[in-house]
């Protein structure tokens, strides 16, 4: 689990970015800093939960599709029963239709193609914080 240096904006959104590729990883955290997020990271599903328990304030989480342990659909359900509002992008380079109901059904606020582009990730991340569904 790697913290970022603390955002030099007072009140910085904190963003939980959960993928098993450390390149991905380092990349997205790199990325979202440059946004000017907080951000924290996990490597599993069950780092994800961990992580996301045991800070105060997530405001968005960006959960990979597929990662070891706990699968994304187990790991969403079981953030949305810690904190209903929370909102969790989900990334992936292939989404099957079965799961893109199943996800939508559970409480996704989208689906987010990788590999992702700042242009890209920049747009969705504001509507997720937004509260906008984009599935």
């Amino acid at each position: 689990m790697v913290y970022a240096k603390p955002s030099r904006k007072s009140g910085a959104l904190t963003i939980l970015l959960a993928d098993d590729d450390p390149m991905v990883r380092d990349t997205g955290r790199e990325l979202l800093e440059a946004m000017g997020y907080r951000v924290a990271t996990a490597a599993t599903g069950d780092e994800t939960l961990q992580v996301f328990s045991r800070l105060r304030k997530v405001d968005l989480v960006v959960l990979d599709y597929n990662m070891p342990g706990e699968n994304s659909l187990t790991v969403l359900q079981k953030l949305k029963t810690l904190k209903p509002g929370v909102q969790v992008l989900i990334t992936s380079g292939y989404f099957p239709s079965p799961a893109i109901a199943m996800l939508r059904k559970s409480g996704a606020s989208g689906l987010l193609h990788k590999p992702y582009r700042i242009s890209a990730l920049g747009p969705f991340i504001h509507q997720a914080l937004k509260g906008k569904k984009t599935l």
